[in-house]
């Protein structure tokens, strides 16, 4: 006999099985709106949030009734024509690009 231990097949068994779970690739969920950020884009991800108050509050710091509060007052100051050449940005996005 030598004089290494050996591992037992259970033992053996155990340390491979804990080698494969820690090998596993980390599966990272990620919220329905921030999928739709990546297709759709920052801008609209403004419209989106509105219906999910949490995710909202999370993202701008601040309640929705708070964001309305805010669009309301500087709505006449941000407001932006359309033009020949292109369309205006329009108020909400304004101000949720800036807050951002």
């Amino acid at each position: 006999m030598s004089s290494q231990s050996s591992l037992s097949d259970s033992e053996e068994e155990e340390l491979l099985l804990l080698v494969s779970v820690l090998k596993r690739k980390r599966r990272i969920w990620v919220h329905e709106i921030n999928q739709k950020r990546r297709k759709l884009g920052e801008n609209k991800l403004c419209l989106e949030l509105q219906s999910h108050e949490d995710r909202f509050y999370t993202y701008y710091r601040m309640k929705p009734e708070t964001f309305e509060y805010l669009h309301n007052l500087l709505e006449p100051h941000i407001k932006k024509k359309n033009t020949n050449y292109r369309e205006a940005i329009p108020t909400k996005e304004r101000l949720a690009l800036c807050l951002r």
